[in-house]
């Protein structure tokens, strides 16, 4: 019988594989034997560890949201008190380093894959929600007067501004459609104080 520590971290290998298979290849054009290949394991071992390609799918969809949401969390908790959501808007609209940029085609193939497959898409619409959520609550303390209705449409348009910024990272020399976008979020987040 595996130790749990030694299942746990092969585990964790075969994901981080899937993964880099993803990004490079989308989640249907990333074969089993590819993420073998990139593991360094047998392809049966996958099975084994993981269970069928559908469980491996939504096990990485699952990493996937963990680790976003957990340095959406880091990120919210190094914010200062002052002009936190100028802060939040910056890193959000900041053009990441090459492993973000791995999560990022990742976190796209993830949703291009769930159009049918429900488990995965309401996974992806609890992670995405809860990604909204934080942009809301930091709108909500930036703008406390504001009505509940207005903070969710401007969280919502800022989410939105955000994905649509890092899904043409990929093409390159995006600093000042980044900048722009910054800009405009938080232009949009004012009229919450009108």
């Amino acid at each position: 019988m595996a130790r749990p520590r030694v299942t746990a971290e092969r585990r964790e290998e075969i994901l981080a594989a899937f993964a880099r298979c993803v990004a490079r290849d989308g989640v249907e054009g990333a074969s089993l034997q590819q993420v073998a290949d990139e593991a360094g394991l047998a392809r049966g071992l996958l099975r084994h560890h993981l269970g069928n390609r559908e469980e491996m799918v939504m096990a990485l969809a699952g990493r996937f949201c963990r680790h976003s949401l957990e340095e959406m969390a880091e990120l919210q908790a190094m914010l200062p008190k002052a002009r936190r959501l100028e802060k939040l808007i910056a890193a959000l609209f900041t053009v990441h380093h090459a492993s973000s940029a791995q999560e990022l085609q990742v976190g796209a193939a993830l949703i291009n894959a769930a159009a049918g497959r429900p488990a995965l898409r309401k996974l992806l619409r609890d992670w995405y929600d809860a990604f909204e959520a934080i942009i809301a609550a930091e709108l909500r303390k930036a703008y406390p007067k504001a009505r509940r209705a207005a903070v969710a449409e401007v969280a919502s348009a800022i989410a939105g501004m955000a994905f649509s910024a890092d899904s043409l990272t990929p093409l390159g020399a995006v600093d000042d459609l980044f900048a722009r976008s910054r800009r405009a979020a938080l232009r949009l987040a004012a009229t919450l104080g009108d």
